[in-house]
Parts: structure tokens; C-alpha cells; sequence
């Protein structure tokens, strides 16, 4: 488990060099993804595209503030709001503009892209198109709401999950990576350590911040939900089918089959 607070973190350039922001991940604790949060300023246009040095698939999800994003050369807008994804395979761009009632919050993901299944996708999806379909699924101690199933050819998954209060589940992902950004609400999670020890960490969460947790090594651990509601994003390596769903026990972990 890698635990990350954005408060704590520099403002770096991210590998698209039109975006800064933090970095929230990185290729030495998990080769095939890396994540960041980025922070555009309001009036402001940058292009959404693969990092400067290499091709990926690049997913973009919006935390806050609004703004719209066309593909280039075209002129057909869409809205970016919060709970908004963008996502597109490495040969796409997309430019935004963010408004000028205030800057954005964006949730970014790179996984480099070497395989031609995933060229000229682009998806842009609200929450309200996914919330009360076969891609809202009640979890057990929540909803996940699937912006991105096997179906729509990315190999990743992202959602929005809402963590119901005064929750507590074991979960363990053996056949995923899951790397989890806590952008509302207060948590703890337990985990094992390399020793074998109990060890946590409590989110910390204020509207301008947010805590992240990568499970690189399949870390069975317990989720603890406070007093109120909780909402995190969530990415899956790899990408679920879309109907996947928790089996709880007294003893043991739940994850999801591959």
C-alpha cells in the first residue's frame, strides 16, 4: 500500500507539459499507471494529450470547477462539470477551456498504450449517464458508479464511488491493481504491512486535497467510513467486465474475479 496526501506533495510539471499539478503515483511503486492531480487556472486553454516523451491512454476525471472540451479540429462541445470523464487513447486530443468563474480540479491518469486495440477511442461521460443504469452498482457499502467497463475498449477502469457512513468492509483486489483518491468525506483504512503489522492511515480531505491509495501488492485491508457520506475515484487495472460485486463474509476479503 502507497499512501499519498496532495496537500503534502510539490507542484510539479506533469508529462504532458501543458498540465501542473502533483504526482500522486509513480511507475516504481506500479509500472503500468501513474496518476496526478492537476490544477488549471480559470480562462485558461490546455490540450489534453499523451505525455511529451511517450504514448498513453490518458483519463481525465473532474474534481471541480466547469469548462468545455472539443476535440481538436472539430467543433462539436461537450460540457466538463464536476464528475465529469474524459478519456482517450494516445492518438486523440482534446482541448479545454476552463471557465471563468474559477479554476479546475483534475484527476489524471497515463497508462502507456502500445496495443492498437485501444487507437481513436474518446469517451466523455457525466455522472448523471451513469447513475440508475447497469452501471451503478450498489457494492454493499455503497455505489459504484462505472464510467469506463470492458466494453468501451480502455484498459482501465475508472468510477465514482459513494461510500455510505459508518461503514467497515475487508476487501482484497488479487486479480487488480486498485489505486483509490479520496476527494470527500473521512476514512481509515487498515492494512498489513511487509512485517506483517496492522498499520493505517485516515484520509484527509478539505475541497482543495485529497488522499490517495495505490494497492500495489494486492494489500488486504479494511475500509472504515465515518459519520458521513464518503466519495472517492477509483481505477481499476484491469478494466472490469461492469456487473462485478462484493461477496462479504465474517473472515474473509472480498475482491472481484478477473
Amino acid at each position: 500500500m502507497k499512501v499519498s496526501h496532495s496537500a503534502d506533495l510539490p507542484l510539479i510539471t506533469l508529462p504532458n507539459s501543458a498540465l501542473t499539478g502533483v504526482q500522486l503515483t509513480n511507475d516504481k511503486d506500479y509500472a503500468k499507471f501513474t496518476s496526478y492531480e492537476a490544477r488549471i487556472p480559470a480562462e485558461t486553454t490546455v490540450a489534453l494529450r499523451s505525455p511529451d516523451s511517450e504514448q498513453s491512454v490518458h483519463i481525465y476525471y473532474c474534481i471541480s470547477g466547469k469548462g468545455k472540451c472539443v476535440e481538436a479540429g472539430s467543433q462539436n462541445q461537450r460540457k466538463v462539470c464536476p464528475d465529469t470523464v474524459v478519456a482517450l487513447s494516445s492518438d486523440v486530443t482534446y482541448e479545454l477551456t476552463v471557465s471563468a468563474e474559477g479554476g479546475m480540479r483534475l484527476f489524471v491518469v497515463y497508462y502507456p498504450d502500445a496495443q492498437v486495440v485501444y487507437r481513436s477511442l474518446a469517451v466523455v461521460r457525466s455522472l448523471s449517464e451513469v447513475v440508475g443504469n447497469d452501471r451503478d452498482i450498489d457494492w454493499g457499502g455503497g455505489h459504484s458508479r462505472r464510467y469506463l467497463i470492458k466494453q468501451d475498449g480502455f484498459p482501465l477502469g475508472i468510477h465514482n464511488v459513494w461510500v455510505y457512513p459508518k461503514t467497515s468492509v475487508r476487501l482484497s483486489y488479487m486479480n487488480h491493481i486498485e489505486d483509490v483518491y479520496y476527494i470527500a468525506g473521512k476514512t481509515t483504512l487498515q492494512w498489513q504491512d511487509t512485517s506483517g503489522e496492522w498499520v493505517q492511515a485516515t484520509t484527509k480531505t478539505d475541497g482543495e486535497n485529497g488522499t490517495n491509495y495505490l494497492m500495489n501488492m494486492h494489500d488486504c485491508h479494511v475500509l472504515q467510513n465515518h459519520d458521513k457520506d464518503a466519495y472517492c475515484i477509483c481505477i481499476f487495472d484491469p478494466v472490469l467486465k461492469g456487473n462485478e460485486n462484493h461477496k462479504f463474509t465474517e473472515d474473509g476479503f472480498s475482491g472481484y474475479e478477473a
